[in-house]
């Protein structure tokens, strides 16, 4: 289950975050302050996202929604093709970063353990200002995380903005076979690249190369626009 489960849900609640942006943005149309109040509740997010990150989980999401929506916000102030275009290129950049020159370091195994140990340490002796400072230092090693996905988050938030603007989700009461239909080829797909995926790296069977390392990515966009779709 958590093979169907890791990062699926973020994928879907990227998707589903860009379309709530569009709405936003169209409802506030008749507004003259639309962009000043749009990126004040984005500002506002930030500093949740934040706050969450450092002082209750490092897996806060938030942080990486309200970078992403700044970045995305322009796109919506640009004509009709240009959160197409953005997406395709976002998510294009995701799936080929394997192939690419590092963009972002990631932490050695040697940090991890280090960081594992000094975890246990911390959150079981330290104090409130020990823990808080330990909480920023590991920051930085969830950044290079965050910087990976980020391309992925910017290219479903723009997918959903395309979903919204085409008419797609308004109407999809009137297209409820072709949407059933193309959610569960979507659906189908997704688990099968999945599965596929998975079953090769706990069984030992030989790497497929380039399928493989594109296959897991895919799988988690299908999986993703699946349930949004149906």
């Amino acid at each position: 289950m958590l093979t169907f489960v890791d990062m699926k849900a973020f994928a879907l609640f990227s998707l589903l975050f860009g379309i709530g942006l569009a709405i936003q943005f169209e409802r506030l149309v008749s507004t003259p302050r639309r962009a000043a109040l749009l990126v004040r509740r984005l500002l506002v997010l930030l500093g949740l996202g934040l706050i969450h990150l450092v002082l209750i989980w490092n897996g806060d999401i938030l942080t990486e929604y309200a970078v992403a929506g700044l970045i995305v916000l322009p796109f919506l102030f640009g004509r009709a093709w240009l959160p197409a275009l953005g997406c395709a290129l976002f998510l294009g950049l995701y799936l080929v970063q394997p192939f690419l020159p590092p963009l972002v370091t990631f932490p050695s195994r040697t940090w991890l353990l280090h960081y594992v140990a000094a975890a246990d340490r911390v959150y079981s002796t330290g104090g409130f200002l020990e823990i808080l400072r330990f909480r920023v230092e590991e920051t930085a090693g969830i950044l290079p995380l965050h910087a990976f996905v980020l391309p992925r988050t910017l290219g479903l938030f723009l997918l959903g903005v395309v979903a919204w603007r085409s008419g797609l989700v308004q109407r999809a009461g009137n297209r409820q076979r072709t949407l059933g239909s193309a959610a569960f080829l979507a659906t189908g797909a997704g688990t099968a690249l999945t599965l596929a995926t998975a079953t090769r790296n706990y069984s030992g069977w030989p790497s497929l190369g380039w399928v493989q390392t594109v296959a897991a990515p895919v799988g988690t966009i299908l999986l993703a626009l699946g349930p949004v779709v149906a």
